[in-house]
């Protein structure tokens, strides 16, 4: 990192020594719950989206087929 003004106090980290977060590493908790609410929220909102896409997929083809057999 470089710096700008010989005033500024330099950098003694630099980004690469930084631990990046990893998906592996679990939470315990004091009790032995070790769930995620976080990751299990993100499940539940991605299960919830392609319920609705399949769905709505679902509704158009038997839209579609109502009309060709002429029931619509």
């Amino acid at each position: 990192m470089a710096r700008t003004s010989p005033s500024h106090i330099s950098a003694s980290i630099t980004g690469e020594s930084f631990n990046s977060n990893t998906k592996d590493a679990y939470e315990t908790r004091p009790a032995g719950n070790a769930v995620s609410l976080e990751d299990e929220m993100q499940k539940s909102a991605t299960n919830q989206v392609d319920f609705q896409a399949a769905t709505s997929l679902y509704s158009r083809s038997l839209s579609l087929l109502k009309t060709a057999i002429g029931k619509a």
